[in-house]
């Protein structure tokens, strides 16, 4: 199915829709009650939905911004939608912490906190809490619009000094951007087939918000507000939706639901990003959801842009949409800003599909070798008994040479048995020295690690 002509015009109409769905439509599926619905659990409709968000956006204070820092998932898109009817921007944060949302405050004085109970609250900002809120309202057919132009939101991404990075988002951006995904991610049938999805990512971060929030909006996508943690509660959690079901998840989430042994329910897809994902996990996830997964290639500045079936090929096929230029050092697209830097080397034989190189930041050369951090990784990580790690190089220091360092979490493995792994397959210059087990790596919850934060954990590990 060709892009429609309003995804690849170079003027945005002057308002766009809120959404582009059925009314009577299934729209998001509670998992439990929410006294601010008067305790209503089960399937919400579009109508109702809108008319929630219609009945939301007339109470929420007079500001320019929103710092939504909602926990529960519909409670989450509730707020963004209303905030965006209001003509507010959503202010979209690394994490809830009081520090950054003092930072935000400051950054920007015409906002306040858009809640759902959070404790850990700042009391110099205004706040306004959705579960004191009567959000019961009738059902709507009337979609509201959007001025084009609307700055959606600001994301804020750790980056790799761990200083917030501010990536606006238009609303025409988003519009236009949810097409693309909804028809790369979900086939040609997006607009016909209902599936019913649950995401095991936080709404907050670009991949939970492109997927379990933008999504539902712009496809036949309902979405259950669950936000399951342990292998058991996502088995639980997907066996009550119909088919056909929809994973969203992370390759270090997956990685764990795969290796638990809990049964779990069938999937029609999973679709995975944030982190690399090996082909032996890739079928391993297919095997135990007894369905396809599509990983996704993508950054915060422009979004999901490729995809890939992980379990079959190492070969990524660029949305429509999005072209390579400038030797394949940038993304172009017509709904983006501007042209963006890729982060990664890339080599293409046709321009539409293509392998990743890595990182240049990814090569590391020791006593004149050359070797792979991303290659270690996958080394690291295809270890039995590996749960999760990371090999990185640290900060140069006082020492003759820097090697690389490895943290792991781990079961029925010792140190003894990683060394040997490692020995069996790197030239002793790339051994990981040290190589320590660990009880947790300091992710965000998105899955990510940022290397300021890693940093600062390994620095703290040596000083203990």
């Amino acid at each position: 199915m060709p892009i429609d002509s309003a995804m690849t015009s170079k003027q945005p109409p002057a308002r766009l829709p809120l959404l582009e769905r059925r009314v009577e439509d299934c729209f998001a599926h509670l998992s439990s009650a929410l006294s601010p619905l008067g305790g209503a659990a089960g399937e919400i409709s579009v109508g109702t939905f809108i008319g929630q968000v219609l009945g939301l956006a007339e109470r929420l204070p007079e500001a320019g911004f929103a710092i939504n820092l909602c926990d529960n998932r519909y409670l989450f898109t509730l707020g963004f939608c209303a905030a965006l009817v209001r003509g507010q921007t959503n202010l979209l944060p690394q994490n809830r912490a009081p520090a950054t949302q003092a930072l935000l405050r400051e950054q920007y004085p015409a906002s306040y906190v858009l809640h759902d109970g959070l404790e850990n609250l700042l009391d110099s900002c205004p706040q306004f809490n959705l579960n004191e809120t009567d959000l019961r309202a009738d059902a709507c057919r009337d979609i509201p619009h959007i001025c084009a132009d609307q700055l959606a939101a600001i994301a804020f991404t750790s980056g790799s000094t761990g200083q917030p990075k501010a990536n606006l988002k238009p609303w025409h951006t988003f519009v236009t951007s949810s097409r693309m995904n909804a028809q790369a991610m979900l086939g040609d049938d997006y607009r016909e087939q209902l599936r019913f999805a649950l995401a095991t990512v936080p709404a907050q971060h670009m991949w939970g918000l492109e997927t379990s929030l933008l999504l539902p909006l712009f496809s036949r996508l309902c979405i259950s507000d669950a936000r399951p943690l342990f292998p058991l509660d996502v088995a639980q959690a997907l066996q009550p939706l119909p088919a056909p079901r929809l994973l969203i998840s992370t390759p270090v989430h997956l990685r764990a639901l795969v290796h638990s042994g809990v049964a779990m329910p069938p999937v029609k897809q999973i679709l995975c990003a944030t982190a690399p994902l090996s082909q032996d996990l890739a079928q391993a996830a297919e095997s135990c959801f007894a369905g396809e997964l599509i990983e996704v290639y993508g950054c915060s500045e422009v979004g999901s842009m490729a995809r890939r079936r992980s379990a079959q090929t190492d070969l990524w096929q660029l949305f429509d949409g999005l072209e390579l230029a400038q030797d394949l050092s940038v993304i172009r697209g017509s709904h983006l800003p501007q042209e963006q830097p890729l982060q990664d080397r890339i080599e293409t034989a046709d321009g539409r599909h293509f392998r990743l190189l890595g990182r240049s930041d990814d090569m590391i050369e020791i006593a004149g070798k050359r070797g792979s951090l991303v290659e270690m990784n996958k080394l690291l990580l295809a270890t039995p008994g590996v749960v999760d790690g990371v090999v990185f190089m640290p900060e140069a220091g006082q020492q003759t040479v820097t090697r690389p360092v490895a943290l792991v979490v781990g079961t029925d493995i010792t140190k003894q048995q990683l060394s040997a792994r490692f020995a069996a397959h790197l030239d002793p210059v790339f051994m990981p020295r040290p190589l320590l087990m660990v009880d947790a790596l300091p992710r965000e919850e998105n899955g990510k690690l940022p290397r300021a934060k890693l940093l600062a954990f390994y620095h703290e590990l040596r000083n203990k």
